[in-house]
């Protein structure tokens, strides 16, 4: 915690660039800390100035008296070096570099951020930025804002780290329409030194913050975000609003993984495979994080809904559906009691309809009633402002009910009670916009509550993969031999089918037993053999095999290749065709996928994506997520399928990746079910770097 404790809780503050100029950076920024009113000292450094603000200036960094806990860069880009320079000479340890023009503009940018890093790393100190908006912490003790975006943030208890500037602006400028609150907010722009893997850490060891968000739009080394959760090291709930496609691994998709890997499926993937929420807008990371602070986690996914209107709560019930949620069946207790508060011409179904009629008093006696309900997990008050009823008796009524369930309210009223119930408000507790919104906001939270325990059985299991030493093998680069193939198959027990490489010449020296038989023409630079018509099925005797042989053959020579083999197979009458792929992504490290094979394998795109570090769980959600995996699970009466083999294929593939780091691709395509029950891998390929 220590590296990064004088970013959020420095003690003394120096502004290296403070100007007198209103309207400027230097000027706006020490304003900010100013009126936000920062417990610790403060140091403008300007050349020119003998006071800034009411603050001493000072004309050189060197000349600034005691110690300084955290600097602040604002000077032009051609002086941030020498401002560097000056701050690591007085031992300043936490650098905050605001100034643009780095390796966001270009290679001399770059070359510039380079050095100054180089000189960050080489003096042990550590340093956010450049190019980033700066630092909040709204707590008491501190009271620091130092940004040039001058809303005053009000005190709460989630860290929010965004990686662009001009987001967080916005986030801040919006602060008292959106009542978002926070403990902390970090600007990281280019992430040159301090990045998202810091934070979390810190956040995590920070008694102060409760729910840790980001905005990101790319991760610096994705395996490293996600590796403390495998290790139950992060248990605070994390959401994350990734935005853009970083470089896919795959650029050039040399096999159906490659074809498969979009980038953006793998960030989707590992978060959820880790218990990492990830939203999909600005406003559901921020319900999220009001949810997580202010309500207790649901047990369920049943819920109750209460409205005064009619078109709202069906809003609400789609949303319900569409995130996994379900309308809790209410008690003929419970309805028996509704009947006696709730207008005839209303409904004790849920969701309960009060009517536009309905008051403060029939919405406080109608939740009270259904929070305690043992079918209902959570409560949803939807209140549609009508002339009759005062929207904030209603929203202060349902606040001070006392329940172990959540409740959240969604309030649709006129624009003047979102300042009364600012000001007013004795909780001051979340008032969700949207009937939406709270469907979201309780599905993730179950989401966290349900990975927080399936992370902690998975603990073990991940440990053990994580132990797993690198091996070294003598493979070239490119696609390896068919006899390295038939080795490394064996190596992690993979059940490659019964194959022999054959010279063209020495084809009609087979032995009849091995009829019938699969015949594929090999080329090193074939990838996909079946887009050659070079795989023939089923060749039952020596004039078959002649056949096919010259077909494939003048296939081969039509597309400018020669056959170099053939490779001969094992005939197996196929149930069902599979897929089991893997490939490094140069972020998140090895990933896995599984799921329907066979040539049509992107045309259906029947595929589940997780990290190569799996659990048991893992794997049953992985085969469970894909319409394969329900097919070999039985249907209509069929007998399932060696589940607890595909398992141990997978996970030994997996397995496999991990340890030969040189392997960045392969692909077991198709994995057969044979009529025997059995699988068979009847076409493997490997890319190694």
């Amino acid at each position: 915690m220590n590296s990064l404790k004088n970013f959020f809780y420095p003690k003394s503050i120096c502004v290296a660039g403070a100007s007198t100029k209103e309207k400027s950076i230097g000027y706006e920024l020490l304003n900010t800390i100013k009126n936000y009113g920062f417990n610790g000292k403060v140091f403008p450094v300007n050349p020119k100035a003998e006071e800034i603000l009411g603050y001493k200036s000072y004309k050189r960094i060197e000349e600034i008296p005691g110690e300084i806990d955290l600097a602040i860069v604002v000077v032009p880009k051609q002086f941030a070096e020498e401002s560097v320079d000056s701050l690591l000479k007085k031992n300043v340890k936490s650098i905050i570099l605001i100034t643009a023009g780095f390796k966001e503009t270009g290679k001399s940018g770059e070359e510039l951020e380079n050095r100054i890093i180089q000189k960050i790393i080489d003096s042990g100190a550590r340093m956010v930025g450049p190019n980033c908006m700066g630092i909040i912490n709204t707590l008491d003790e501190i009271k620091l804002n130092a940004t040039f975006v001058a809303e005053k943030p009000e005190t709460g208890s989630t860290g929010f780290l965004s990686q662009s500037g001009a987001l967080g602006a916005a986030v801040l400028n919006s602060l008292r329409i959106t009542d978002i609150k926070f403990a902390h907010f970090v600007s990281v722009g280019n992430k040159a030194d301090v990045n998202e893997n810091d934070v979390l850490f810190f956040w995590q060891e920070d008694s102060n913050i409760k729910v840790l968000t980001f905005y990101l739009e790319s991760f610096v080394n994705g395996f490293n975000f996600i590796k403390p959760f495998m290790n139950g090291e992060i248990t605070k709930p994390a959401i994350v609003l990734k935005a853009g496609r970083t470089e896919s691994g795959m650029k050039a998709a040399s096999s159906h993984t490659g074809a498969l890997s979009g980038k953006d499926k793998v960030v989707d993937a590992l978060l959820d495979q880790f218990g990492i929420v990830r939203a999909d807008d600005i406003d559901e990371l921020f319900n999220t994080a009001k949810g997580f602070e202010n309500f207790t986690l649901p047990k369920g996914n049943r819920i109750g809904v209460v409205t005064n209107a009619g078109g709202p709560a069906i809003l609400c019930v789609d949303a319900l559906e569409n995130k996994n949620l379900t309308l809790a069946r209410l008690s003929d207790t419970t309805k028996r009691k509704l009947r006696e508060i709730v207008n005839p011409e209303g409904s004790v179904d849920n969701p309960v309809d009060l009517l536009p009629g309905g008051t403060a008093e029939n919405f406080i006696n109608v939740i009270e009633i259904i929070s305690a309900d043992e079918n209902v997990d959570a409560i949803i008050s939807i209140f549609v402002e009508p002339v009759m009823v005062s929207p904030f008796e209603v929203i202060e009524n349902i606040n001070s009910i006392q329940s172990e369930k959540p409740i959240l309210q969604v309030a649709m009223p006129l624009p003047e009670f979102w300042e009364k119930y600012r000001t007013g408000s004795a909780k001051n507790l979340p008032v969700f916009r949207n009937p939406e919104d709270p469907p979201a906001v309780l599905s993730n939270m179950l989401f966290y509550s349900s990975s927080q325990k399936r992370l902690a059985k998975s603990k073990r299991e991940y440990k053990s993969l994580l132990t797993l030493k690198p091996l070294k093998n003598k493979f070239a680069s490119g696609f390896i031999s068919q006899k390295e193939i038939h080795t490394l198959c064996g190596e992690y027990d993979l059940p490659l089918v019964k194959s022999r490489l054959i010279k063209p010449s020495k084809l009609n020296n087979i032995s009849k037993n091995l009829f019938p038989l699969v015949l594929k023409g090999v080329n090193t630079n074939v990838v996909h053999k079946t887009e050659l018509s070079a795989v023939k099925l089923n060749i039952k005797n020596k004039a078959e095999l002649r056949k096919a042989a010259n077909e494939i053959k003048m296939s081969f020579s039509k597309s400018g290749y020669d056959v170099e083999n053939f490779l001969v197979q094992q005939f197996i009458k196929s149930k069902h065709e599979l897929l089991i792929g893997g490939f490094r992504d140069p972020s998140f490290g090895p990933i896995i996928m599984f799921g329907s094979g066979g040539k049509y394998v992107e045309v259906f795109d029947d595929v589940s994506v997780k990290s190569c570090y799996l659990s048991d769980d893992d794997l049953e959600t992985m085969i469970d997520s894909t319409k394969i995996g329900k097919i070999l699970r039985g249907v209509r009466g069929e007998k399932s399928c060696d589940i607890k083999k595909l398992k141990q294929i997978i996970l030994s593939c997996a397995r496999m990746m991990i340890e030969n780091k040189n392997i960045i691709e392969f692909d077991l395509n198709p994995l057969i079910v044979g009529e025997d029950d059995k699988y068979y891998a009847v076409d493997v390929r490997v890319r190694v770097d």
